[in-house]
């Protein structure tokens, strides 16, 4: 979570250097790209924006008892070294940089922090991973589409300040 963590901060720092531009501005620059970002995940067909496109070596793991698990988890959770299958991501970070600031950044860098460790942890506990690998396989875009509708509703919530 301390990558998430790390990652939001600097979303929401450098949105406190944008917010020289006047709020509806912002908000208008937002707004078409979250749609057509949100189109494409709600049809259950994510656009491949630009990322690492590999994943976090598993070797780093046994390096040692700290610092490897450390770094693996690190680097999942700033997303910049991994796979990311959505660009659900790409739209967190904007919507941070544009209309967010430093504790939005925090919050969605700890949310994204998480979900990167709930991934893996739940993985892990099922008992069957390869099982678990096939049943997500299956229900991707489902998964995608479920984390478009709650993006969407938090953006929502942002953009009309309830």
């Amino acid at each position: 979570m301390l990558g998430g963590l790390v990652s939001g901060t600097v979303a929401g720092a450098f949105g406190g250097l944008v917010s020289v531009v006047p709020e509806a501005g912002r908000t208008w620059a937002l707004i078409p790209v979250a749609a057509v970002l949100l189109a494409f995940e709600l049809a259950g067909r994510p656009l491949a924006l630009i990322q690492n496109r590999r994943l976090v070596p598993q070797e780093i793991i046994p390096r040692s008892r700290f610092e490897g698990p450390f770094q693996f988890g690190f680097e999942m959770g700033t997303g910049v070294r991994t796979f990311t299958p959505t660009a659900l991501p790409h739209a967190l970070v904007l919507t941070v940089v544009l209309v967010g600031g430093i504790l939005p950044g925090v919050l969605a860098g700890l949310g994204f922090g998480l979900g990167r460790v709930l991934m893996p942890l739940t993985r892990s506990l099922s008992g069957d991973p390869a099982r678990w690998d096939r049943h997500l396989l299956g229900r991707l875009a489902w998964v995608g589409r479920f984390c478009a509708a709650g993006f969407l509703a938090a953006l929502l919530v942002l953009l009309l300040g309830w």
